[in-house]
């Protein structure tokens, strides 16, 4: 009973973050909106106490890169992460990924996800993100909620010449050498308001003063319009370069189910026309839903889950039943809902993994600005 009532609760705090309306007095919105302000205030006063040196940041003995954005939720953090420590791996880098293992169960104060090559937590001890990042087995992954000590133990165990930071922008005890920010380039700012009345963590503003590059997420692609950017992005980053990326969906994995088909999907072109039911538990399951839509995918029925959402067996059976209801062709999940599964759970229906990965529009721009801060030139 009392789970129901958060949940109504949830998804009401959910439905006001995306409104532009004011609110009427009194109401559970406007209530929302004079919590949005205190929130706000807060922020301010603890940024301020880092720009007095009142609070004091640490230094790592390597080059930090942070990546986070302003917003909470959804602008591709994890993706971007991934795609950064691969391109410092193509310039001759040793980079390590430092997550804070949000939702982790992990005891220690931090913890050794992967080496690169072998995982050592599940997605319940290290948390969905770092779990999904270690399941590349690209660069090692290392997790704690003070980052400076996760930073050490990185150095410690791995040498490493640049640490990444994954959602690291509002984590200002551990200096950086490079703050990228990330705007989803069509909504950068949500509603403009802060938590729990929208979705700001900090303002355009106060953001602005330490961005050292701009990301775009999820920009228009050639053939589709593009959309108009915000004035206030340009007023509030004009000291920084820009750079517009694209998510690119395929197909991370193709599980087999008890009613095997015999060809296996390799790319996310052979879901057109597929009749599919859906299940993710990501910042915007909208977004899964309307990229399967464009894929041609017959969506017969989506359940959403909220983000960072563990699995139960009776949601896979949930899953199972909607399918077989719907007589689907198979079952579409995210990476990120993946990494969180029993991957030993058996499944009527093939399940089809869609990963994302990032796509500069002028990749080599970006490839030549990590070298040249790297180098020390700005």
């Amino acid at each position: 009973m009392f789970e129901k009532y958060l949940k109504k609760i949830e998804k009401k705090v959910t439905e006001i973050s995306g409104s532009k309306d004011m609110p009427v007095i009194f109401s559970f919105e406007w209530f929302l909106v004079a919590i949005s302000y205190g929130y706000e205030a807060g922020v301010r006063f603890w940024l301020w106490l880092y720009k007095k040196h009142i609070l004091k940041q640490k230094n790592l003995p390597c080059f930090v890169i942070s990546i986070g954005n302003i917003v909470a939720g959804g602008t591709g953090k994890t993706p971007m992460a991934i795609y950064v420590a691969q391109v410092l791996k193509q310039i001759g880098k040793k980079p390590v990924v430092v997550s804070r293992g949000y939702k982790g169960q992990y005891k220690a104060s931090t913890a050794i996800v992967s080496n690169g090559d072998k995982i050592f937590l599940d997605a319940i001890d290290s948390g969905d993100e770092p779990y999904m990042m270690a399941k590349r087995k690209i660069f090692p992954v290392v997790i704690g909620k003070d980052r400076f000590k996760a930073g050490m133990k990185a150095i410690k165990s791995f040498d490493p010449d640049v640490i990444v930071l994954d959602d690291g922008f509002q984590h200002l005890k551990l200096k950086r050498d490079i703050d990228l920010l990330l705007l989803d380039y069509s909504n950068p700012f949500g509603n403009k308001r802060f938590l729990p009345a929208g979705r700001l963590r900090e303002s355009a503003q106060t953001s602005g003063q330490r961005t050292d590059a701009l990301i775009f997420t999820r920009s228009p692609v050639m053939d589709e319009p593009e959309a108009s950017i915000d004035k206030a992005v340009a007023q509030y980053y004009s000291d920084c370069p820009g750079f517009k990326t694209f998510h690119r969906l395929f197909v991370f994995q193709h599980i087999a189910g008890r009613t095997n088909v015999k060809n296996t999907l390799t790319t996310v072109k052979g879901l057109k026309g597929k009749k599919a039911v859906l299940f993710s538990g990501i910042a915007k399951n909208a977004y899964f839903y309307s990229s399967m839509k464009k894929l041609g995918v017959n969506i017969m029925d989506h359940l959403e889950f909220k983000d960072h959402y563990e699995y139960k067996e009776s949601d896979i059976l949930r899953v199972q039943r909607s399918a077989k209801k719907a007589c689907a062709d198979i079952v579409l999940t995210t990476e990120k809902d993946w990494a969180k599964l029993d991957q030993n759970s058996k499944w009527d229906l093939d399940i089809i993994v869609i990963g994302i990965q990032i796509e500069f529009e002028h990749p080599q721009k970006f490839e030549s600005f990590l070298k040249l801060r790297l180098n020390g030139n700005e």
